[in-house]
């Protein structure tokens, strides 16, 4: 019998310190078969944080710190790069 493998090639995964409701740090917030979708993804999670009211007044400079700071952080899994999650989480 044969296994299929219905995972899609890239996942998009957003790392937070400040989910204190989930079990972990790292949250999946979409599988995706085209690298391009996963950038798209990844803007998205960046430009919500920009966008948001609370940010309206903030220069482009404290912005960037305040992103960096309390941002959530995406990353995309699948690509030609570093797991970023074995990086730190141990599980």
């Amino acid at each position: 019998m044969e296994v299929m493998n219905l995972s899609k090639p890239f996942s998009v995964n957003v790392y937070s310190d400040f989910r204190r409701s989930k079990p972990g740090p790292w949250v999946r917030i979409g599988e995706f078969d085209k690298l391009d979708d996963a950038i798209e993804a990844c803007k998205k999670v960046v430009d919500d944080f920009l966008q948001s009211p609370i940010n309206a007044f903030i220069g482009s400079e404290r912005l960037e710190t305040a992103f960096l700071s309390y941002g959530d952080v995406p990353a995309i899994k699948g690509a030609e790069n570093l797991d970023p999650q074995s990086e730190l989480d141990p599980n």
